[in-house]
């Protein structure tokens, strides 16, 4: 990057996009400069200052090298923030006296003042440089330029492009952010329009896969196969890949907490593992398991898996250990995490949870699909309740759904008719289309107990899997037809497995709460083995435990769950929730479809 964090800001704000961020020595010159002291006060980032110097020693020169410490005094003033003055110089440097790279600074700082002017036209013309003579140091402030020209222009596909290229440039939160936008600028095209201009992309460029991605979350054909000419050098020094992308390392790790206070939830997670492992009937790697419980932590199980020779990490489990190892400057290896952290996966590695937020998003997602968009929600005081309620918020603002209003329940005042009522009124009268409970068993009984009386009898009920919590036998009837998302394998879509009762009655790692992180070790061994193939092909599914997985363009594992419904006090399949028929190990590899 050509500019500072200051100037980086600016131009995020005039294009609109607070994600393009290009790191690069802020006191860099546009061009190899002489040794002196308006060089080294640039190097020092005394941008000012060197402008002056710059312009002093252009003062003193003539013809050629007056027009080059012109354009050095432009460039330091534009990287202080002095754009008049910035202006002022570049004026004194003519075109016609430059040549090679310093053409192209003149044209990028030309094309900057032609922005603020409102002329993103012309700026436009000036960076029509093919993009493999664009020097690396100058790429990211001439695919910032591009963008915001692009975006003022109304050609958002356009600006994904360029975003797509940047994204290539970056790492950690600012790729995040990048990737963010890139699929929000696809997600404005109309399907015809999507469909043309991803056939009309060359081979090899990156935003074919985000918008292949986006035409097949749409139902859309694809105009052509993805590029599978390789993912990160992790992934391709594992051996061959199978016909269906199995593709294991020779050494895999498993970092688990297998004493101290996680040491239940890791020893359920490793002992499905275990279970996926054995149920693999090809080549399987050498399994290790690292405890980072133990005295030493993660960073005493990662250095023993790295002397150890491993080529892929499964683990961390907690929150706070994913951020760590994903903070890890000498991290190398392709990682699938266990857990959703602040800091972004790895190129090449992905990050999976059981996140209440996913199953907000779901019950949106199965409300919209269903026609179903004004809907009201009962909530109550709990951290579950409140991350998968805003999983719902946020999808259904997404895609123009309406929350009519919000009743939080409390069980030590039960009468909840009038709540209800209040929010139907303050909607306009109008009954809600569906009604959304993130809500636990006790609670959502109570509330099944006054649908009728508060006139909402008959209206579709979703939920999370936050009402299995404090679940009732005997009362649950009250939950009849309530539905909310649930792992396959728990309601007896087996997908090649034992039954979840079978198992339970063997394990007692795969019993009451234990039988979920069971499942989730079984697909985070389906995930590491299935790895290389997700990060490769944006459209590939691996057949899970917990639901079918995929992994979107920020590193993040995506779960469509199945759905269960409440009848005769007990959960069952919904008659449409199944994901795939259950015909047992012929569905269970575990590949992608």
């Amino acid at each position: 990057m050509l500019r500072t964090a200051s100037l980086l800001l600016a131009l995020a704000l005039l294009a609109g996009c607070a994600s393009v961020s290009v790191q690069r020595d802020p006191g860099a010159s546009p061009t190899p400069a002489p040794t002196g002291a308006a060089a080294q006060l640039a190097d020092e980032g005394r941008h000012a200052e060197a402008a002056r110097a710059y312009a002093a020693q252009a003062g003193e020169a003539r013809g050629d090298a007056r027009a080059r410490n012109w354009l050095r005094a432009a460039w330091q003033h534009h990287l202080a923030g002095e754009a008049d003055a910035a202006r002022s110089a570049l004026s004194n440097a003519p075109r016609r006296r430059l040549d090679g790279r310093d053409q192209l600074v003149h044209d990028l700082l030309t094309a900057g003042f032609r922005l603020e002017g409102g002329q993103a036209e012309p700026a436009l013309a000036l960076l029509g440089q093919p993009r493999d003579a664009v020097p690396q140091d100058l790429a990211g402030h001439w695919h910032a330029l591009r963008i915001d020209a692009y975006k003022r222009l109304g050609r958002g596909f356009d600006a994904a492009g360029d975003l797509a290229w940047l994204a290539t440039r970056q790492q950690g939160e600012s790729r995040v952010a990048t990737v963010r936008e890139i699929v929000d600028l696809i997600a404005a095209e109309p399907d015809a329009a999507l469909s043309a201009k991803a056939a009309a992309l060359p081979v090899g460029h990156p935003l074919y896969a985000y918008a292949g991605r986006a035409l097949s979350q749409r139902g859309l054909p694809l105009p052509r196969p993805y590029d599978r000419s390789g993912s990160t050098p992790g992934l391709d020094a594992l051996p061959p890949a199978e016909f269906d992308g199995y593709r294991p390392p020779e050494r895999l790790a498993a970092l688990l907490p297998l004493s101290g206070p996680l040491a239940a939830a890791g020893q359920s997670v490793r002992d499905g593992m275990l279970a996926g492992y054995y149920a693999e009937t090809r080549r399987r790697p050498a399994l290790r398991f690292y405890d980072t419980g133990a005295p030493g932590g993660l960073r005493s199980a990662l250095a023993k898996a790295t002397a150890d020779g491993a080529q892929m990490l499964v683990g961390p489990l907690s929150r706070e250990e994913v951020n760590e190892l994903f903070a890890t400057p000498e991290l190398a290896l392709p990682t699938v995490a266990l857990n959703r952290g602040s800091h972004p996966p790895t190129p090449g590695s992905a990050s999976y949870a059981l996140a209440p937020e996913d199953e907000g998003v779901a019950a949106a997602e199965r409300l919209l699909q269903r026609g179903l968009r004004r809907v009201l929600v009962v909530t109550q005081a709990d951290d579950t309740a409140r991350r998968g309620l805003e999983g719902f918020r946020a999808h259904m603002r997404e895609r123009g759904g309406e929350i009519i209003g919000e009743v939080s329940v409390n069980t030590a005042n039960p009468d909840i008719v009038p709540l209800l009522q209040q929010a139907v009124q303050a909607a306009g009268g109008l009954r809600p289309e569906a009604l959304f409970l993130s809500l636990k068993a006790p609670e959502a009984r109570l509330l099944a107990s006054q649908v009728e009386p508060a006139g909402l009898a008959g209206v579709p009920r979703v939920a999370t899997s936050l009402i299995l919590s404090g679940a009732n036998l005997r009362m649950d009837t009250e939950l009849d037809g309530i539905e909310y998302p649930e792992l396959p394998w728990l309601i007896g879509l087996r997908g090649g497995l034992p039954d979840a009762d079978t198992i339970g009655n063997t394990l007692p790692s795969a019993q009451g709460g234990g039988a979920r992180l069971f499942a989730f070790g079984v697909d985070a061994w389906k995930l590491a083995v299935h790895l290389d193939k997700l990060v490769s092909d944006p459209g590939a599914q691996v057949r899970g435990a917990t639901g079918e997985l995929t992994l979107d363009a920020t590193g993040q594992v995506r779960r469509q769950p199945a759905w269960a419904v409440y009848s005769g006090g007990r959960p069952r399949p919904a008659p449409d929730g199944a994901l795939y028929p259950d015909d047992g190990a012929a569905a269970a590899d575990g590949g992608t479809p």
